[in-house]
């Protein structure tokens, strides 16, 4: 299949279309969405510059199309690993790295955790059971 040509006229027209259709215009979700091209293709010189100036030239306002996500807090960190604990999603380290790849920065941060270990639990979780292989240092 070959990859398309984006244009600032196609871009407004898909900015427009998905719009009309409800979705948000997040790039996030645009990415989930199988959009990341044309995401990417808006942030060039030659079309808009930024994918705030392309939401714009397609006569949206950013701020309340493309939403962006909460700050990632403690609280928010420790609800999100207890809400995955209580859906029973295998919250060890190598799984979050695959699946929750951005949780897992977050939570690793000085400011935050510094570890998963730390942060799951402060998530009131024993580590090591949720762990695929246990801590020998525990």
């Amino acid at each position: 299949m070959p990859r398309r040509q984006w244009t600032t006229q196609t871009i407004i027209q898909e900015i427009q279309d998905l719009h009309a259709a409800g979705e948000s215009l997040a790039t996030t979700n645009l990415r989930r969405l199988g959009y990341g091209g044309m995401v990417a293709a808006a942030y060039r010189d030659d079309l808009f510059g930024s994918w705030r100036a392309a939401v714009q030239a397609a006569g949206l306002r950013y701020r309340q199309v493309a939403p962006r996500c909460r700050k990632w807090t403690k609280a928010r960190i420790i609800a999100r690993i207890q809400q995955l604990h209580s859906q029973h999603q295998d919250i060890s380290y190598r799984a979050i790295k695959t699946t929750q790849q951005y949780l897992l920065k977050v939570a690793r941060r000085p400011e935050n955790f510094g570890s998963w270990r730390a942060a799951v639990e402060a998530a009131g979780i024993d580590y090591d059971e949720v762990g695929r292989q246990p801590s020998p240092c525990r």
